[in-house]
């Protein structure tokens, strides 16, 4: 057998290998029953279910029908630009809320896209910002401050 999507071999053996750790670190949490969840059976599941997915799609870059093609090089640049706008909006969303530190997150990240454009990411920021307000501090009242603390009520 011969690997001829190396993409989705890739893809499909890291989904696989992080379903299988993500399974075994929801194995030390309480599992519980069905009728009475613990905090570790619905982690266990999604886990299983992403290993699962991991493999068919391993298995499906085996197949004779598969597209042939071959994994590009890593652009440094672009995964820096985007790890580096992860690890801000961590630092940030203490000082400037979930909102703001959405919109530095867009915007900072979407530098590491080829076809970015300025009035693209400003859009984009600004719907996701709103999304993620709406959804996470509205709608699920996730315990993470919405606005910096001037703007608090």
């Amino acid at each position: 057998m011969r690997v001829r999507n190396r993409q989705n071999f890739a893809a499909g053996a890291f989904f696989a290998v992080f379903g299988i750790g993500c399974a075994t670190l929801a194995r030390s949490y309480s599992m519980g029953t069905t009728e009475d969840i613990g905090p570790g059976y619905f982690p266990f599941w999604v886990a299983v279910l992403l290993t699962l997915l991991g493999t068919v799609v391993c298995l499906s870059s085996l197949a004779p029908k598969a597209e042939e093609n071959r994994i590009d090089r890593l652009d440094w640049r672009s995964t820096l630009w985007i790890a580096g706008s992860a690890a801000l909006f961590a630092f940030l969303l203490a000082y400037l809320g979930a909102v703001f530190s959405t919109m530095i997150l867009v915007l900072i990240s979407s530098m590491g896209s080829h076809e970015h454009s300025l009035k693209g990411s400003i859009v984009s920021s600004v719907v996701l910002a709103l999304l993620v307000y709406f959804i996470f501090v509205v709608g699920l009242g996730l315990p993470f401050p919405a606005w910096p603390t001037i703007f608090a009520r």
